[in-house]
């Protein structure tokens, strides 16, 4: 089997869990929009943009550092068990310093009178945090069908018990429909999911080694910093909307904006599940002599799908939004609509950093990685501050594009001086032009019904041929000397 044909199978079974199990997840969102109103959603959005965050300081890069180091050491169980055990003491501070602070944690976060959410919030992100390492370690084995099957299984378990407290037992903690029941569900079925990988971790577990551990928390340490700096582009507008919009419209404009952002989950499901499969694949092609010419070709047939996903899910918008949000308090904001493309575009740009990055996380560059989502998230703050209070949630999707599409380019002018890769760059930014202006064609032609199906086809069939011609244009072309 070819290295790509490898990576493109190693990326559809761990996109299984990402995508099926996601995607139950995406209608589930339009589920909640049906039983609760946006400002009722709020709570939701707000604190799982909170655990991301916090899903970036407790790991704190020992993911990565766990591919880094299993590929240097050559001895992975023991930089697994070095790993874990990072991870198990920095969760056990976490749980007791938030129990202890529960109070204080609430009235912070803006929700005094609702401790129950903090409480379970705390229980939920330190069980996903503590999977993390076990599931990079059946990514590094390659058991990726047993990495599908525990994924899918704790998403199905989640729609279950989502299903079953929301519809049918919607008062059986004597507590009338409440969105407490979406976390009590997200915490059984973690729980659960979390007791499949026990075998993973006590197989593997050993004594911690204290000297790795610096030599990977010293690698590891600027990811968090990078992170963190992500995070701050990808779930701060939702809680800068709290403070920055006026009480009256704050909720109601953060749950139509998390429940619209949701339809350019396709995009961010593919990212995900490239991620899953490309990040070992990354550090077990970096010795090859061919390695660039993988990353190359890897970076043309990313662009390629991505640009695919985007033209389709901004073509028809209109229909799967309404096929998808029935509730019609959804769909009174001018706006809802806009950032659909917005977002997906934004997410797009986002996969490349993450392709390109393979040049500081090679080089043990981590801490140039952080300086550039520095950057980013400076340039997010800044806008959100100065714009969101004028334009709402629209200028939230706007923000994120180009601080994505900023951090996209500096990592790419620095990777060519750190680690040049002679990617056909030209013919990515030929598709991504193509993609959009496809889109905006169709869009501008104020189509309806069929008609605008047919022509949506037909631009969707012009993207592939032409991206795929262009992809096979650059594929004999030999690697520049360097």
């Amino acid at each position: 089997m070819s290295i790509l044909k490898k990576l493109a199978s190693d990326t559809a079974i761990y996109g299984i869990p990402s995508i099926v199990g996601r995607s139950i997840n995406f209608i589930l969102v339009f589920f909640f929009a049906a039983y609760f109103t946006p400002s009722l959603l709020a709570p939701q959005i707000e604190f799982y943009a909170y655990a991301a965050f916090f899903f970036v300081v407790l790991p704190h890069g020992m993911e990565t550092a766990f591919f880094n180091f299993s590929r240097i050491e050559k001895e992975y169980k023991d930089v697994f068990a070095t790993a874990m055990s990072s991870l198990l003491i920095i969760v056990g501070f976490f749980i007791g310093l938030m129990l202890l602070n529960t109070q204080s944690v609430g009235r912070f976060v803006g929700y005094p009178n609702n401790l129950d959410y903090v409480v379970l919030f705390t229980i939920i992100l330190a069980i996903d945090v503590l999977k993390s390492i076990p599931y990079a370690l059946l990514r590094y084995l390659n058991k990726a069908k047993k990495f599908a099957f525990i994924k899918s299984t704790g998403i199905v378990l989640n729609v279950v018990f989502n299903i079953f407290f929301v519809v049918y037992y919607p008062d059986i903690m004597g507590v009338e429909r409440n969105i407490i029941y979406v976390f009590i569900a997200n915490l059984i079925a973690s729980a659960i999911e979390f007791l499949l990988l026990t075998t993973e971790i006590f197989k593997h577990f050993g004594k911690p080694n204290m000297e790795l551990w610096k030599k990977m928390f010293a690698y590891s340490w600027p990811l968090i910093i990078l992170g963190f700096a992500g995070m701050v582009n990808e779930t701060f507008d939702r809680l800068a909307m709290r403070k920055l919009l006026p009480a009256s419209e704050a909720s109601y404009q953060i749950g139509v904006y998390g429940t619209f952002y949701k339809l350019s989950m396709l995009m961010t499901l593919f990212i995900q599940a490239f991620r899953y499969a490309v990040e070992p694949f990354f550090f077990a092609q970096a010795d090859k002599s061919d390695a660039k010419k993988s990353y190359i070709q890897i970076m043309d047939w990313f662009v390629f799908a991505c640009g695919a996903i985007f033209l389709f899910t901004s073509s028809f918008k209109g229909e799967i939004a309404r096929a998808l949000i029935t509730n019609e308090d959804f769909h009174q904001h001018p706006d809802a609509l806009t950032i659909v493309p917005i977002l997906l575009l934004a997410n797009m740009f986002i996969g490349i950093f993450f392709n390109l990055s393979i040049w500081y996380k090679l080089n043990n560059q981590t801490r140039l990685g952080a300086g550039i989502s520095l950057v980013g998230a400076a340039i997010t703050i800044i806008l959100l501050v100065i714009y969101v209070p004028i334009y709402g949630f629209l200028a939230a999707a706007i923000t994120t594009l180009i601080a994505y599409f900023v951090m996209a380019a500096i990592s790419y002018f620095l990777g060519q001086k750190f680690y040049p890769v002679a990617y056909h760059t030209w013919h990515i930014i030929g598709m991504i032009m193509l993609a959009i202006g496809l889109y905006l064609c169709t869009e501008y032609l104020c189509l309806s019904g069929v008609i605008k199906v047919l022509v949506n086809l037909i631009s969707f069939g012009v993207y592939t041929f032409i991206g795929y011609q262009l992809i096979l244009s650059t594929k004999n072309v030999n690697l520049p000397a360097e």
